[in-house]
């Protein structure tokens, strides 16, 4: 990659891995489906406002949007409620242990695709991939967890269930969206999302509405510009450049960015456990996908 590219990268790790502490400051005084709702919407605009500026016309077809309606549903509005909810009630440590869960999205989606893609092989080392990546969720949800009745433990398992709602949305999007200019499934799902979500945070949060505090606004327009709306814009960007494979490298940084931030603005220790929870699951999402994620590759020389 180039330095540029590179940079971009390095952009999407920081950004990406700052949501996790966004969703942790903003749902302190805003309700998590409002929360999710507010941010959906507001990174809808802001993709909105990009294709029109790049003058690209969204599709008509009614099949097509009831396809992005799914997606919107299992790719953004689930998830993200999972999130919010799960940090909302996890104790210390929330930001950095929801980023280490979400880490295991890429063995969620070899799973469901060997499960529903009849093209799909599961190998022998991509079956020990899988054991050791989950070992190490294993491993972590152990040490993290107290009384299984708590909703400490339960906002974990909120969070590990988020990230197979992404390996689910990853499939969808891969099979059904691959000739659609990027920016198109990024405003479906996000503005699909927000609108599923606006009934149900009316009737589900209204009791638990409050003056916000100015952290948690700050919170929610940063996860929705930065964290939702520019971020897509910059991954769309980047796979077109270099690759969805060498894009995905943004998830083995993406937890170290996401404990960092933990550590400096919310005092969360930064623990061995999760430390060798998170090695464990890098690990076996490296031996799933088959090659070491920042091997220098040649590129050949174009011909004439």
């Amino acid at each position: 990659m180039t330095l540029r590219q590179t940079g971009v990268l390095l952009i999407l790790a920081l950004v990406w891995g700052a949501s996790f502490l966004f969703i942790r400051l903003g749902v302190e005084t805003i309700p998590p489906i409002t929360f999710v709702f507010l941010r959906l919407a507001i990174a809808a605009v802001l993709i909105y406002a990009v294709l029109r500026w790049q003058k690209v016309q969204l599709p008509r077809e009614r099949k097509l949007w009831y396809s992005l309606g799914f997606v919107g549903f299992v790719n953004a509005a689930l998830p993200y409620c999972l999130f919010a909810w799960g940090e909302h009630k996890m104790g210390t440590n929330a930001s950095g242990l929801a980023s280490i869960y979400n880490a295991t999205t890429p063995l969620w989606t070899v799973i469901l695709a060997f499960a529903f893609v009849r093209s799909e092989r599961l190998t022998g080392v991509r079956t020990f991939g899988i054991v050791l990546g989950f070992a190490g969720v294993v491993y972590l949800f152990s040490r993290s967890i107290g009384n299984i009745n708590s909703l400490d433990t339960w906002g974990q398992i909120a969070c590990i269930i988020a990230s197979s709602m992404y390996g689910i949305g990853t499939l969808y999007v891969r099979r059904n969206f691959g000739s659609l200019p990027a920016l198109i499934p990024a405003f479906g799902q996000m503005a699909s999302g927000a609108i599923m979500l606006l009934p149900v945070a009316l009737v589900v949060d209204h009791n638990s509405w409050q003056m916000p505090s100015l952290v948690s606004l700050g919170s929610l327009f940063g996860l929705a510009i930065l964290g939702t709306g520019i971020a897509q814009i910059l991954y769309f960007w980047l796979v077109k450049q270099v690759g969805a494979a060498r894009t995905a490298q943004v998830t083995y940084i993406l937890p170290i960015f996401a404990i960092f931030w933990g550590w400096l603005f919310l005092n969360e220790a930064i623990r061995s456990d999760m430390l060798i929870g998170l090695c464990l699951i890098l690990l076996g999402v490296i031996i799933v996908n088959g090659k070491w994620p920042f091997r220098r590759q040649t590129v050949a020389a174009p011909s004439n």
